[in-house]
């Protein structure tokens, strides 16, 4: 999860409120596509061979653990994709960063199948990408490289098939050591999409447009500055960002609620603060 330090959860008040949507639509699509991808790795953890007198159910294998995997595979490629369109529309200006064009390369898979189980209504309907082995919502397979002297290969397919062929579609790639879960595939139809590499790809841009971002709003805030005549020792101000609030309702004996005092809780995970400007961004973050 990028953190409250970031310039994409604090961004000066001076911006104006697209470019302020944007880096806040961009941080929630990375963090939010981060957290459905450990989400995933997290169930696959779960998951054991069934040996030694366990049950599939004591390994691991009960339903809502299944269901997990697809739910939050498709999530991570859905969060992953509005990342790519937002970068995608930025207007930039020409040259564009360096580090754009590669990382829509790289994530274009995750376009190339959301827009194939997009259109699944249609394909039920008129019986495209409907043969049998594929199933509904494609198939995650992955890697658990946790067992000494190899590792084993796990499958999960959504939905009804008769064709084995992709029900436990998987490709061979040597992990063993590697001491964990990983080789996350989503396959859908005609289309796969490789959740490592994919989130490998987002950190490493969301690294790097950090950089670029940083150094394009501070030199900006100098600028502006400049032209004005204010001084460059003075602060610039941002706002909060990412707000949790409750509110304890107490029923009232004639009827309704009421908030007391003490009734209300709140935490402000970005508090206010302002930006140092008074020298050329170098290397910040």
């Amino acid at each position: 999860m990028l953190p409250p330090t970031s310039i994409f959860r604090r961004m000066p008040a001076a911006l104006p409120l697209m470019q302020r949507r944007f880096l806040g639509a961009l941080a929630y699509a990375s963090d939010c596509a981060e957290l459905s991808f450990a989400r995933v790795k997290d169930s696959a953890r779960a998951y054991h061979l069934p040996l030694d007198g366990l049950s599939h159910e004591e390994a691991g294998w009960v339903p809502a653990r299944r269901l997990s995997i697809i739910a939050d595979a498709w999530a991570c490629v859905d969060h992953v994709n509005r990342a790519r369109a937002l970068v995608k529309r930025s207007p930039y200006g020409d040259p564009r960063p360096s580090e754009v064009d590669p990382f829509l390369a790289a994530t274009k898979p995750a376009l190339d199948i959301r827009n194939r189980i997009q259109h699944l209504e249609e394909d039920i309907f008129t019986g495209a990408n409907c043969a049998e082995g594929n199933p509904v919502l494609g198939v995650v397979a992955w890697a658990d490289a946790r067992i000494a002297g190899g590792h084993v290969r796990y499958s999960i397919s959504s939905g009804p098939t008769i064709d084995n062929g992709l029900m436990a579609w998987t490709t061979l790639v040597d992990v063993d050591g590697a001491d964990d879960v990983l080789d996350f595939t989503l396959k859908a139809a005609d289309r796969t999409i490789h959740l490592d590499e994919t989130m490998k790809a987002l950190a490493d841009f969301m690294a790097e447009f950090e950089v670029t971002v940083t150094r394009a709003i501070i030199s900006g805030l100098r600028e502006t500055a400049l032209q004005r005549g204010v001084s460059l020792q003075e602060p610039r101000p941002h706002g909060i960002a990412d707000m949790t609030m409750a509110m304890r309702m107490r029923r009232k004996a004639a009827g309704g609620w009421e908030c007391g005092d003490g009734d209300g809780f709140g935490l402000v995970e970005v508090p206010s603060g302002s930006f140092n400007i008074s020298q050329e961004p170098v290397d910040v973050v």
